[in-house]
């Protein structure tokens, strides 16, 4: 991560604003940023450049920019059906895929997607922790969020309880439930619903 990383005086000289700007940007989580072992803040230098393009034209950058659907299955067959799946009712959408909830967690403070489909049960941060996590942050708040699981409800349990308003499926998961919770009509991949 040493080589896409800048100081927090470099991001603010490339943005055109105070370094003090900058830290509250980063605070209130439109930046990605971590710290040394020395304790000097680090950002992505990726996320900084998307935040210069996108205040020389938001209008255009909105526009050019393809939906993005965030994946997270720690099962590689499972998380092949479920990708396949939504590449056929999305074709429009760039798709990330991720086996863990920490590093879909990480890559979503990074790029906000529009929408996030999880799995639950997830080595290390499960599904729900990463959701509360996500829902505490302003920046990714407005995401759309699918849970998915194998778990019946008693072994649901566990996790706590299910964020209100977000779609759960059951594995294995049929096209058209995914569809019907991704907001498009199966078999055509419209969308009857922004992701």
């Amino acid at each position: 991560m040493e080589n896409n990383t800048i100081t927090t005086a470099q991001a603010a000289k490339r943005l055109g604003v105070s370094p003090q700007t900058v830290q509250k940007r980063v605070d209130a989580g439109f930046l990605p940023a971590w710290k040394t072992v020395g304790g000097h803040r680090r950002l992505d230098a990726d996320a900084v450049e998307r935040m210069v393009v996108s205040r020389r034209s938001p209008g255009l950058a909105a526009e050019a920019r393809k939906p993005s659907l965030l994946l997270v299955e720690d099962n590689p067959v499972t998380a092949a059906m479920l990708e396949a799946q939504l590449r056929e009712l999305r074709p429009d959408a760039d798709v990330r895929v991720f086996a863990d909830g920490f590093s879909a967690l990480l890559d979503a403070g990074r790029q906000v997607p529009d929408l996030l489909i999880t799995d639950i049960d997830l080595p290390g941060l499960d599904g729900l922790a990463m959701v509360r996590q996500l829902r505490e942050n302003p920046s990714t708040q407005p995401m759309r969020i699918v849970l998915v699981t194998s778990h019946s409800a008693t072994e649901l349990s566990r996790f706590g309880s299910l964020p209100e308003g977000v779609p759960l499926l059951h594995k294995p998961v049929s096209n058209d439930a995914l569809a019907s919770a991704i907001g498009v009509a199966a078999g055509n991949g419209a969308s009857t619903d922004a992701a």
